[in-house]
């Protein structure tokens, strides 16, 4: 048995099993799921608001009792269920984000975020485990809604046995967070 694996930006995941470009994919369940998919969640994904530990154009802004978000450069994903996460949060906030950068890759909004760059959202997974985390701080806010993350594929391609095999496995491996 060989394996192709390809990385790339999780948000388009999906779109490459729609497309036929990929056969499984592992992918952050979006909330509505096309009928055409199979999803086997392997593990829930929290995210947090960080911010620069060391001093910042805002830090003075985040040390106030109610900062004013909208004046708060933020460093969001650029699409996907994280993006979708990012922007119900902002709406149950009340806020209205001034965009520093919208990025494609989890790992660049921490980087950016130790550089002083803005606030970032990110998973917790990525932020654990960046070269970067000791130069960024959780927020202890009103938190973000969790995303699932598992393995994808398309019904009709559970009937291969390669398929179905890797399947098996998935169902078989929750990881709780």
């Amino acid at each position: 048995i060989e394996f192709k694996l390809s990385t790339g930006d999780p948000a388009q995941s999906i779109d490459k099993i729609l497309n036929d470009e990929a056969d499984i994919a592992i992918s952050a369940k979006p909330d509505i799921l096309p009928s055409r998919l199979e999803f086997e969640t392997i593990s829930d994904i929290p995210l947090s608001v960080i911010i620069p530990s060391g001093v910042s154009s805002f830090s003075q802004q985040l040390q106030s009792e109610k900062p004013n978000w909208n004046e708060v450069p933020f460093i969001i994903p650029e699409a996907g269920t994280a993006r979708e996460r990012a922007n119900a949060w902002f709406k149950k906030m009340k806020i209205k984000p001034s965009i520093y950068a919208q990025v494609s890759g989890h790992e660049a909004i921490v980087s950016m975020v130790a550089l002083g760059c803005g606030v970032g959202i990110a998973p917790d997974v990525v932020i654990n485990n960046s070269p970067v985390r000791d130069k960024v701080d959780r927020l202890k806010i009103e938190p973000i809604k969790p995303f699932e993350l598992g393995v994808c594929c398309k019904r009709s391609q559970l009937e291969n046995p390669l398929i179905r095999a890797f399947w098996q496995v998935a169902e078989g491996k929750y990881l709780p967070d």
